[in-house]
């Protein structure tokens, strides 16, 4: 775990947390069981370093099924080391840790100081593409959040610089088109950009968006799928308290 790279936007009611590669991977990609005792044993450790008692963590499992369309919200008030199917994990239980595996892609927290409620969302492209980070606004508005308390971090993830596609069917739709960079040798995606312009437009305060500097495709302190790390992941990690 990394002092500087460490969210600081959180109240004392909060405890977010980012691991690095110095503390193990927390999934093994290419192992067919992703709770291998030595897997869990990093889980473990990193969530001890941070007062967090992996025991009572749900772990956030992330599917890329050709069913799965990317915006599942799970509302969760138990813990489920096992493991629970969801895009964004939510809840307003107290001690209720939420555990994501993470690579390039956006670990995003999401914090209401005002109804104690939190979530965890995994925002890649395919939800991205599926507007995760503003139905999951929405769906605080609908437990009875004002949208103007939110909080949001943005924890390290891949950069525009280094987030290259060969191809992208949405480059020219007028809301992705400001996060697109096109060049003679593919296109690059503005990942965090094209989420915070969607959650400004949802009615977040755009001083209350916070985005990690850290670019994991070239940092080596971290997991990156695009720099060859497919099996590796870091996590990101948050509780109410």
């Amino acid at each position: 775990m990394i002092a500087q790279d460490q969210p600081t936007c959180f109240p004392e009611k909060v405890c977010a947390a980012v691991s690095s590669r110095q503390d193990g991977t927390m999934l093994d990609r290419t192992q067919g069981n992703r709770h291998a005792n030595d897997i869990v044993t990093n889980r473990q450790m990193f969530c001890k370093e941070v007062n967090i008692d992996y025991r009572q963590c749900v772990y956030q499992i992330i599917s890329y099924d050709d069913e799965n369309t990317y915006d599942t919200i799970c509302q969760v008030d138990a813990p489920n080391t096992l493991g629970v199917s969801a895009d964004v994990l939510y809840t307003q239980s107290k001690g209720v840790g939420l555990f994501l595996p993470i690579a390039d892609c956006i670990g995003t927290v999401i914090y209401d100081p005002q109804m104690g409620a939190l979530a965890v969302a995994h925002i890649g492209r395919h939800a991205s593409i599926a507007n995760t980070l503003q139905k999951t606004i929405r769906y605080f508005e609908k437990q009875g959040s004002d949208v103007r308390n939110l909080l949001i971090w943005m924890a390290p993830s891949v950069k525009r610089s280094d987030y290259w596609l060969d191809y992208f069917v949405y480059k020219d739709a007028p809301e992705w088109r400001p996060f697109v960079n096109e060049t003679a040798d593919g296109i690059y995606l503005d990942l965090q950009g094209y989420n915070r312009a969607r959650a400004i437009e949802a009615g977040v305060q755009e001083s209350h968006i916070y985005e990690s500097p850290v670019n994991t495709a070239t940092d080596r302190n971290y997991f990156s799928h695009s720099s060859g790390d497919t099996s590796g992941r870091f996590a990101v990690v948050a509780v109410l308290h």
